[in-house]
């Protein structure tokens, strides 16, 4: 684009953007499947990459076959007594009739989880046998969706040191998505900010599993075992396949603790949470947890 022409091309700009995401997710989506699709037949037909991923997995039987549920793949129980999409992708029978759930990722980068507050929060506490504090529930509805009372908030939170045009883009912000960034919760409510980084610390073991293992499914024979950063659709090269019970354990470290922090871009007063797999942000009015293959790579 021609610089200076951004404001009288601004309403298109607009629109196609909002027309190249949809496009985008759907493209993700089929192409996800295709890749899934193409695994699964160089399972079954090619006996070196069969036995390849016997060895990476180190399966204590050889692979019968290997089946995906494709686009039209039915929901599983979830923990509501409803229906959810299940993390896994891949189905591994051995001939020991043992059966392995895999989590594919296409890309090296990208969504794990995306998912209101409320269904998070409860789904969290059935799937783990546990309470989150009423402190941490008012902290994620203010710093990703549903407190009632955020527009006062934003209205009544001074925020200081900084400079008055930064102040307004902030300020707007926070009243478009209707929640608050890292900056204003600090200012807030300092006490709740620190509770809100130490809870994520202290439970970063099983916000992990949540992403990764299970999500919402009920059935601990829907959950994964492995994830899978594999492309063979020729976008990447990445061939790297964790197992998800051991990350969990390792992520459970304190060297992995320390790296839960507010999100490094200040632009909107910090709108994320990094976490030692990715990191945490508002998306949409909902939660979206994001996984990052380097991350991955040093938890291993």
């Amino acid at each position: 684009m021609v610089k200076g022409t951004w404001q009288q091309n601004a309403p298109l700009l607009v629109k196609m953007n909002s027309r190249n995401r949809s496009q985008g997710w759907k493209h993700a989506k089929i192409s996800g499947h295709s890749n899934e699709i193409i695994i699964a037949k160089k399972i079954n037909n090619n006996k070196f990459f069969r036995e390849n991923l016997e060895k990476k997995c180190n399966f204590n039987s050889k692979i019968e076959t290997a089946t995906v549920g494709g686009l039209n793949e039915k929901n599983v129980e979830d923990v509501f007594g409803g229906g959810t999409k299940s993390k896994t992708d891949l189905k591994i029978t051995l001939i020991n009739d043992k059966k392995i759930n895999i989590s594919i990722k296409k890309g090296e980068e990208g969504q794990s989880y995306l998912i209101g507050v409320d269904r998070f929060i409860n789904g969290f506490e059935i799937q783990f046998e546990c309470k989150v504090p009423e402190n941490i529930k008012r902290a994620f509805k203010l710093f990703f969706a549903g407190a009632d009372d955020i527009t006062k908030i934003i209205e009544n939170t001074e925020i200081n040191n900084i400079e008055d045009k930064k102040k307004e883009k902030i300020k707007g912000y926070e009243m478009r998505k209707n929640r608050i960034s890292w900056i204003t919760l600090q200012q807030h409510d300092l006490q709740l900010s620190k509770k809100f980084i130490e809870w994520f610390k202290e439970n970063i073991r099983d916000i992990f599993l949540f992403c990764f293992e299970r999500g919402l499914s009920k059935n601990k024979s829907d959950w994964a075992d492995f994830i899978w950063y594999k492309n063979e659709l020729g976008e990447n090269s990445s061939d790297n396949i964790f197992n998800i019970r051991k990350l969990s354990e390792n992520i459970h470290n304190e060297n992995f603790k320390v790296m839960i922090v507010p999100g490094k871009n200040k632009t909107f007063g910090g709108t994320t949470i990094q976490l030692p797999f990715g990191l945490v942000q508002w998306h949409q009015g909902q939660i979206q947890f994001r996984h990052n293959l380097k991350l991955m790579k040093k938890i291993l």
